[in-house]
């Protein structure tokens, strides 16, 4: 930083040496007389020879003798030429003549730098202000360290002693851990004032880490960037993470391709449905197994009309629309609905290798809505059944040999138990974000055989599902993940410190988060 802004010279750099230099002594100090002026002619210079002295009778008297500190200093006037004296003192009214006006010392004309001052030159000071501030900044920079190790330690042994717990062992297998936290607590509260801040989330590297989502998205779908910043911010803590969707996809593997074409996701992750699940579960190999519904069968008396423009194949029987099929770009059936008095009675979803993997059946009183829906897998088999009719079961879970596994009320229940029973163990932690529905389900039925790790991906919509998990601290022994500076503050704040809050930044910035202390001090 220049010492002098606005084009000013900086001071140079060896000037804290030149502080001893520039303290001249008083009897050093050159003479501060105006260029070719000499000083009035006065009674001090009667003794020195060829001078003009006024010999008149009122300047006939005796002088008085300078203070004693003065004439001891001065040295006998040389007989020679005249040599340059010390000017008289002005607060010395009694050596003044009767009838003389008194002589003032004129103004110096140098720059401050060059005047003689005993703590150097009087521009020093910027420089002495420089130094201070570069060691407050310098002072900050350690307080903002010492804070992330101090916070970073005592989340690990935290984790620490949830891991003794867990098996069961007594107090003195912590007691260590214990104290250390007590001594980073007291070190907190007295270079911050408190030890109610929230650290960083801890990730373990033996445990196997899962991010829920409703689906995949489209490239244009800006929400696909909030994936791409959670999992760079999970790479960056050597965390590799399987990603787990909810919603039945026809072209899954297709998406999913596309996350790792354009870096969304590490290479190395895995996809897990829940509809895939089911639909290959006990399936070996991936080649799938032919059945009768691999192929398009139409009466003979049926003709079909080509709409190539669309990739639409419409099946008549007389003048009736009996069946229409849509292809994909590469000319295979993707879609088939079938007709009944020219009103659609439900339609089959078929993967590229012509299986039938979803038919959904529709109300004929009103086609657009969905009676039920059968998910098959790849033998054929159903996988499962949800119904809409008043009265059954929403969803219904078959084995290959179609009989029933478990049936459920609600979606929710449905993906909770999937998770909870299929997917998660004890070494589990699933990372899922508050707009989605199963959260509360999944942070109340964790009970130590898994672990949930809220995300806050929408705080402005998420305020009240944030305050409502704030309210029980016990269940988010891992902390929560937010992507807003505002969430993490409430976050610390609401929970003093106790929950521990990573925020995950914009991958396109170059962001380092600072740790968020409660306005709370500690006692």
């Amino acid at each position: 930083m220049a010492l002098f802004k606005h084009g000013k010279k900086q001071q140079p750099k060896s000037e804290p040496n030149q502080q001893s230099n520039n303290q001249q002594q008083p009897s050093q100090a050159a003479n501060n007389f105006p260029p070719n002026n000499q000083p009035a002619g006065n009674q001090y210079f009667q003794d020195v020879p060829d001078y003009p002295v006024n010999n008149s009778t009122a300047n006939t008297q005796p002088l008085r003798s300078m203070p004693e500190r003065n004439s001891a200093a001065q040295p006998a006037a040389p007989t020679g030429s005249p040599a340059p004296q010390q000017a008289p003192r002005t607060d010395a009214p009694a050596n003044n003549p009767a009838g003389q006006p008194m002589q003032q010392r004129p103004l110096s004309t140098q720059s401050p730098a060059a005047v003689s001052h005993p703590h150097g030159s009087l521009e020093n000071w910027e420089y002495t202000e420089k130094q201070l501030k570069e060691l407050e900044s310098h002072q900050k920079e350690l307080k903002s360290q010492l804070k992330v190790q101090l916070l970073s330690s005592r989340t690990f042994y935290s984790h620490l002693i949830q891991s003794k717990q867990s098996v069961h062992l007594d107090r003195g297998a912590i007691e260590l851990e214990v104290q250390k936290i007590q001594r980073i607590n007291d070190t907190l509260r007295y270079w911050f004032g408190t030890d109610m801040i929230s650290g960083d989330v801890f990730f373990s590297h033996d445990r196997k880490y899962f991010i829920v989502q409703p689906g995949l998205l489209d490239p244009e779908n800006q929400k696909r960037e909030q994936m791409a910043d959670l999992a760079y911010y999970l790479d960056d803590h050597n965390v590799l993470p399987s990603v787990i969707t909810l919603d039945y996809d026809e072209n899954l593997y297709g998406r999913w391709q596309s996350y790792l074409d354009d870096g969304i996701v590490n290479p190395e992750s895995n996809l897990v449905n829940i509809y895939d699940y089911f639909q290959t579960e006990g399936l070996q190999g991936t080649k799938p197994i032919q059945g009768p519904n691999t192929g398009i069968e139409i009466s003979p008396q049926a003709h079909v009309e080509n709409d190539d423009e669309n990739n639409i194949d419409r099946v008549y029987l007389g003048n009736d629309l009996v069946m229409q099929i849509t292809k994909d770009i590469e000319g295979r059936p993707a879609n088939i609905d079938h007709y009944h008095g020219n009103e659609v009675i439900s339609s089959d979803y078929l993967d590229e290798q012509g299986i039938n993997r979803l038919t959904k059946v529709f109300n004929p009183r009103n086609p657009e809505e969905i009676m039920d829906e059968f998910y098959y897998r790849l033998d054929n088999s159903l996988a499962i059944v949800k119904s809409k009719m008043n009265g059954e079961p929403y969803i219904q879970v078959m084995n290959r040999s179609n009989i029933l596994v478990k049936s459920f009320d609600t979606e929710q229940d449905f993906i909770v138990w999937w998770l909870a029973e299929k997917i998660l163990d004890d070494n589990s932690t699933i990372i899922v974000p508050l707009s989605s529905p199963i959260h509360q389900a999944l942070l109340e039925q964790s009970n130590g055989h898994f672990k949930v790790l809220p995300f806050v991906d929408n705080y402005a919509n998420e305020q009240t599902q944030l305050a409502n998990i704030l309210d029980n601290t016990q269940l988010l022994s891992d902390g929560i993940l937010v992507n807003s500076e505002d969430a993490q503050q409430e976050v610390s704040q609401a929970s003093q410190g106790k929950v521990n809050v990573s925020l995950i930044t914009n991958s396109n910035k170059n962001d380092n988060a600072a740790p968020i202390e409660s306005t709370n001090t500690a006692n």
